[in-house]
């Protein structure tokens, strides 16, 4: 099993090293996953223990193994907390969802949230890779496209698709509208993520639309995570929480066409 040349390696990507090695090996000892995502042993026990309960693995003595079934795993998630903050910002980028747009709706709580807020809109056609928001969207839209590629957990304990052929196996594709969060918003860094699947996911948006609403509540100001996934100016609309002008200000220096939406 290769290493990972000692880069330190996020829970979420975690998961997914160790799943695809399981597919391809069926069984894993802690101490070979130790060595090749560069964790303690302690910390690779915590996340097998956690992916047993999530039915993705079955644990072993030493190890874990993959579940001989996972297809068969719930992927609902009830009690998913979503804070104030978020609540406020998705009550505002759901009156921009009319009925019939065709919009993409990506990974993640702030994308849940917004999911169970326009589900009764009429006659809206949804493509996602957030399969938790497939959950609430199903019995009300009837066209929904769920991006392909494997299922994998997020680091808020949703579920999205994963492909990183995305860009490629999506051209083509447009919407009217795409919403999408992310885990922090800079002046200088734009958006940025903690693992390739939402990159990729932002790098496409401005190929399917121009019309980009980013949802990025008050938590996720001034938050520089790994990974760029769009400059300040790739983006249409930026929904948030937060009024004070003062923050505000060098968002709109920075991207003058920028449209800032908040209470």
């Amino acid at each position: 099993m290769p290493g990972f040349g000692g880069i330190f390696v996020l829970k979420h990507d975690r998961f997914i090293k160790i799943r695809e090695y399981l597919t391809t090996n069926g069984a894993v000892s802690t101490k070979a996953l130790s060595d090749c995502l560069g964790v303690s042993v302690v910390t690779v026990r915590k996340d097998l223990d956690e992916m047993e309960q999530l039915g993705f693995v079955k644990r072993t003595h030493g190890g874990a193994m993959l579940m001989e079934a996972p297809k068969k795993m719930d992927l609902k998630t009830p009690g998913v907390t979503i804070p104030s903050s978020i609540d406020i910002l998705t009550d505002l980028a759901k009156n921009y969802v009319r009925p019939g747009d065709f919009i993409f709706i990506g990974s993640g709580r702030t994308c849940l949230s917004l999911a169970e807020k326009i589900k009764t809109v009429e006659g809206i056609s949804v493509i996602t890779n957030n399969v938790s928001a497939v959950n609430v969207l199903k019995p009300y839209v009837e066209d929904i496209i769920l991006l392909g590629g494997e299922i994998i957990m997020t680091p808020d304990g949703l579920f999205a698709t994963s492909d990183s052929n995305l860009i490629s196996t999506t051209n083509g594709i447009f919407v009217g509208k795409a919403f999408s969060s992310g885990v922090g918003i800079n002046p200088d860094t734009g958006l940025t993520v903690n693992n390739m699947l939402s990159t990729y996911v932002s790098r496409a948006i401005p190929q399917w639309t121009s019309d980009w609403y980013v949802m990025a509540d008050s938590s996720k100001f001034g938050i520089r995570a790994f990974y760029q996934a769009a400059e300040l100016e790739k983006m249409r609309h930026l929904v948030t929480d937060i009024s004070d002008e003062s923050v505000l200000r060098e968002y709109r220096v920075k991207a003058p066409e920028l449209d800032i939406i908040h209470p």
